[in-house]
């Protein structure tokens, strides 16, 4: 059976809840894993602006006493890291000092905590260029950024996954780098064949999914075992909501096309971790009924992990 995991953000990060009730919150919900939300910590409304705070500047002894407390909560109620979510964007038109310091100190130091945790799937958004300047200044770069990676995942044994990303363009949502399947493939399978391993891989995000109208079953069957992680969400088709799936429709089978994930990922073979990126559900409902919310996504994920492995038709 697939392990179900759910985000740290609005639940380890609570202004409400200390550490230690985080983690069992999570425990008694139904979990078996934690994506790490490193971005909570460095927030992107604040990268957009331009405002950059200095937790990333510390010393790694100062990062490794901080996380402490994270790896020994997680210990104590038999849970693990199944993936992290560094800060983005990495890059920003016109912010060269910051976009310096996002390559050469915040990303670095997010591989080297994953180390430190033993997490082994980093999620690094790719830059986004291609309305600004073009597909083949992003392509450059984004290769670049992420070959400049590869010792440092390496020496902290951690796979880094790339994300399928949109736009707002306009007032309207677009397609964004790595939303295609074979711009994905290309992105993964040109820096593995450059690390001489399977150093990269891909994060699939079926919220994003839903916004620029991509087909969950064929992204999956294209992309095949390079999918090593998962973001599970969903929303309206207009805005990023990150919602708990089956939140939109009137009936069964209305909203995101769940079926159609659940046979591409049986047909590869999918054995990574279901997890949940629903965090406005921490952040939207009355404090009361939180706890009552997480075990519904557990629930949702246990259907899940129960429908990909049933037999083709059941």
């Amino acid at each position: 059976m697939l392990k179900i995991g759910v985000q740290s953000k609005g639940i380890l990060d609570s202004e409400i809840l200390d550490l230690e009730t985080g983690f069992e919150r999570i425990k008694k919900a139904g979990f078996d894993c934690i994506d790490l939300n490193l971005d909570v910590f460095l927030r992107n409304s604040d990268l957009y602006q331009g405002e950059m705070n200095r937790f990333f500047e510390q010393g790694m002894e100062e990062l490794r006493q901080y996380f402490t407390s994270y790896q020994e909560g997680a210990k104590r109620y038999g849970l693990s890291w199944s993936q992290m979510h560094a800060p983005y964007p990495v890059w920003v038109l016109g912010r060269e000092e910051q976009n310096s310091r996002m390559i050469e100190t915040v990303i670095p130091k997010c591989l080297a905590i994953a180390g430190l945790l033993g997490i082994p799937y980093v999620v690094i958004h790719p830059f986004k260029m291609q309305y600004r300047q073009t597909c083949q200044e992003e392509r450059r770069q984004n290769l670049a950024f992420f070959k400049k990676l590869i010792h440092a995942a390496r020496e902290h044994n951690v796979t880094i996954c790339l994300e399928n990303l949109y736009e707002s363009i306009g007032g309207r949502i677009v397609e964004g780098v790595c939303s295609s399947p074979e711009e994905a493939l290309w992105y993964i399978d040109s820096l593995n064949e450059v690390a001489g391993e399977e150093r990269f891989g891909f994060c699939l995000d079926t919220g994003h999914l839903n916004l620029v109208k991509q087909s969950p079953y064929e992204m999956v069957r294209r992309l095949g075992r390079r999918i090593k992680i998962l973001h599970l969400h969903e929303n309206d088709g207009l805005e990023d909501l990150h919602q708990i799936p089956y939140t939109y429709g009137r009936k069964a089978g209305d909203g995101f096309d769940w079926e159609g994930l659940f046979a591409g990922l049986r047909e590869t073979g999918y054995e990574g971790v279901l997890n949940f990126e629903t965090f406005p559900s921490m952040n939207s409902f009355p404090e009361s009924v939180k706890e009552e919310v997480l075990r519904m996504i557990a629930g949702i994920g246990r259907y899940f992990a129960g429908r990909i492995g049933a037999e083709e038709g059941e």
